[in-house]
């Protein structure tokens, strides 16, 4: 059995070097968790572990105005849509010189159609490059002719 003085030693060893650390320990602790609030840092030390790190809303609007697809416009025929001017966003693309067409856009777009002539022709989205392009939609149809001479399809929308 120990002496008394032997459990004395124990204790004195205690409060001489296990409570400084226990108390530096807990400090550091407190320290550390006082930092990650700070938003930048939080950021930081998410992104280091591998956590989900909101993006900044001007990221993500500009990730939307980057974002583009091509669009594929089918006319009934070559002949018919040969006077039909198709427009995106006010600026002339030319006319149908086959019964399809290949339009890049991007969020916002817009394509519109002039008809020159009169003649009946209906025009058909067939596909788009993205399936992040809610609009136009695939099937969508755009019929010019007789009074109508101008239309367009909806603004260009993505996901």
């Amino acid at each position: 059995m120990p002496s008394g003085r032997e459990k004395h030693h124990w204790l004195q060893w205690f409060d001489d070097w296990l409570m400084p650390i226990t108390f530096a320990v807990v400090a550091v602790l407190v320290g550390v968790q006082v930092v990650a609030l700070v938003p930048s840092v939080r950021t930081a030390i998410d992104a280091r572990e591998g956590r989900f790190v909101a993006q900044p809303t001007a990221a993500i609007e500009h990730a939307l105005a980057s974002a583009s697809a091509v669009v594929t416009l089918s006319a009934s025929s070559a002949a018919e849509a040969s006077h039909v001017e198709v427009l995106l966003n006010g600026q002339s693309l030319g006319t149908f010189t086959t019964n399809e067409m290949r339009v890049t856009v991007h969020d916002g777009d817009l394509i519109e159609f002039d008809d020159k002539s009169g003649v009946a022709v209906n025009i058909t989205v067939e596909n788009t490059s993205d399936n992040q392009l809610l609009l136009p939609a695939p099937g969508q149809v755009v019929t010019l002719g007789g009074q109508a001479r101008h239309a367009s399809l909806p603004k260009a929308e993505f996901i």
